[in-house]
């Protein structure tokens, strides 16, 4: 199976794995499986760094994805076609990098890895995710 972890459970896994609940910990444990992360995580990360509203216990952006980079994760390039048919979408998540995620999984054909419950909304629209 193939996963896409959204923003929170890729900082958590390579943070704070502690916090991770324990069915999305599992997924991310099975050998068999691929983990994936988005451009947009990162970008989410960034901004909200920038503003002040995240940390990295000291660290930076650039070194969460040093850390990123050496890790099993590997990246689901956010193509341009995705970009442009997120407006298929609708708005019913307030955070741009959340739908953004959701669409990405959609398209991709991936299931989406969040503690989000939020994201249940797009599930009659083709989502799969596990909390």
């Amino acid at each position: 199976m193939t996963f896409l972890a959204d923003t929170h459970i890729l900082i958590w896994a390579l943070n704070q794995p502690t916090r991770l609940p324990e069915t999305i910990r599992r997924c991310l444990e099975d050998t068999t499986s691929r983990c994936l992360y988005s451009p947009v995580s990162i970008w989410d990360m960034s901004t909200k760094y920038g503003l002040g509203k995240l940390t990295f216990m000291g660290h930076t952006p650039e070194a969460f994805m040093d850390a990123l980079e050496a890790s099993f994760f590997e990246c689901l390039p956010l193509d341009g076609l995705t970009v442009a048919t997120s407006y298929r979408l609708p708005r019913l998540h307030g955070d741009l990098f959340s739908r953004l995620l959701i669409w990405q999984a959609i398209s991709a054909k991936v299931t989406l890895l969040s503690a989000d419950t939020d994201t249940d909304q797009y599930v009659p629209l083709g989502l799969t995710v596990i909390h």
